[in-house]
């Protein structure tokens, strides 16, 4: 099956998030001044993102859509200095979090974006040039009439399809019952573009490599089921 990633109309297009901006604590602010321009990665939509130039490496790259607060992702990233990281977050308090954790770990193998992941994957990222992506707990909109705001829809697995390198990984979570059932649906009908790792119609168990994350937390509190999708780009 060929990829052929859509050129939405972006002014039209549902987006997955709404922007809720808290306040910036005064760290987070002072993050922004004086780490953004080292962990920072402007967007330009009119340049797909060199990734050996901008890591100066040629590690495999890993994306991480919406990583809330960033303290999981720093924590691969520290875990794992032979591969890059990159995160996209659109809130600034998570994303000024991140920055203060990166200069904290002393990181050298982690950028972040500050914007709309789908125009990201639509114009910023090369084609197999990802070893992987993880969406990790997003936003499950659980009022039916908001279920059209869920990030992963098919036509934005086509797009992961076009990113991800044959035999990367795509690796989500949530502790939403009904939206990892119908992400598994929607990767299931996706059969020649991703394998299913733990078998057809199967939830993966949570990796060691993913670390627990307050919303983990929170959901297992609040006695909701984590369920892990592993999948295989072929």
């Amino acid at each position: 099956m060929s990829v052929d990633p859509p050129r939405p109309s972006w002014h039209r297009t549902i987006r997955s998030f709404v922007l809720r901006e808290g306040r910036l604590t005064l760290a987070q602010e002072r993050a922004f001044h004086e780490l953004w321009p080292h962990f920072g990665l402007d967007w330009q939509s009119d340049t797909p993102i060199d990734f050996t130039a901008l890591f100066g490496n040629v590690q495999p790259v890993m994306l991480e859509i919406g990583f809330g607060n960033g303290e999981s992702l720093a924590t691969m990233a520290e875990q794992n200095p032979d591969r890059n990281w990159l995160g996209i977050e659109v809130h600034r308090p998570g994303v000024g979090h991140l920055l203060l954790e990166s200069g904290r770990r002393g990181l050298t193998n982690l950028r972040v974006i500050r914007h709309d992941a789908v125009e990201v994957l639509t114009y910023g990222i090369q084609p197999a040039s990802l070893a992987g992506v993880q969406l990790f707990f997003p936003d499950p909109w659980p009022k039916r009439r908001h279920h059209k705001r869920r990030f992963l829809t098919a036509e934005r697995l086509g797009l992961l399809a076009q990113a991800i390198q044959t035999g990367g990984i795509f690796h989500a979570a949530t502790d939403w019952e009904h939206y990892a059932q119908q992400m598994l649906e929607i990767l299931a009908q996706a059969s020649d573009w991703f394998e299913n790792t733990a078998g057809q119609g199967q939830f993966a168990p949570r990796p060691a490599s993913r670390p627990l994350t307050r919303f983990e937390q929170r959901g297992e509190r609040l006695g909701h089921p984590v369920h892990d999708l592993l999948f295989w780009r072929r």
